[in-house]
């Protein structure tokens, strides 16, 4: 399908990002599994998905559980899927300015390895679409409140007197210092808001963007 971009090439595991879905209802049927969306409200918290399947409010899920879809949806913010193959435990972040300012990729992270023993170097992740720094103009106050998560500041960009971030370099680094090798990391290169006939974009269609998804389940 034109519409779906596979990552993780593991039999064991079903990992993938969409483009903007008009149908998502439709959308949802075709799939092979029950599939599991939070709440998302630009929040830190990740929801350890266990027996109870009542979305929660948190903008990242992890789960060892088998024969579900857990996901996210985006408009422009960064969907991330991970996957640590030998302890077979998935996880999905939504990773906005707000979300990345708080750490919430750096906090799955450490949950994951809190709750499922996973190992930090061993861990596999995929960041989708999303703007990217060549569209994303932002004020001082957000590149203030996300260098208190990022000592690194390659992610910051001038271009002609403003300010732009780039959200996926953002949590790449915060990966990598979280331990994460960057071998193990994959980042499509796809920006939302320049190819806005593809994908939903919140700064490009305004309330109206519709969402994308991103999806990681194992068999």
């Amino acid at each position: 399908m034109d519409h779906i971009i596979t990552v993780f090439e593991d039999k064991q595991v079903q990992a993938f990002f969409t483009k903007k879905l008009e149908d998502f209802e439709t959308f949802k049927k075709s799939l092979p599994f029950k599939i599991y969306l939070p709440i998302q409200k630009h929040t830190d918290w990740v929801h350890v998905l266990e027996g109870n399947f009542i979305p929660q409010i948190a903008d990242a899920i992890i789960t060892n559980r088998k024969s579900v879809l857990i996901g996210i949806k985006t408009a422009d913010c960064v969907p991330i899927l991970i996957y640590c193959p030998d302890k077979k435990v998935i996880g999905a972040v939504h990773a906005g300015w707000r979300g990345t300012a708080k750490g919430i990729l750096r906090k799955t992270i450490k949950k994951m390895v809190e709750i499922y023993s996973c190992k930090k170097e061993n861990l596999l992740i995929a960041i989708g679409p999303h703007i990217r720094g060549c569209c994303y103009e932002v004020g001082e106050e957000v590149i203030d409140a996300m260098k208190s998560q990022i000592s690194n500041n390659d992610y910051i960009i001038s271009k002609n007197g403003k300010f732009h971030i780039d959200l996926g370099i953002a949590n790449i680094i915060q990966a990598i210092e979280e331990g994460v090798k960057q071998e193990n990391i994959l980042k499509l290169d796809e920006c939302t808001y320049c190819k806005s006939n593809e994908y939903a974009s919140y700064r490009f269609h305004g309330k109206d963007a519709g969402r994308q998804y991103g999806f990681i389940g194992m068999l």
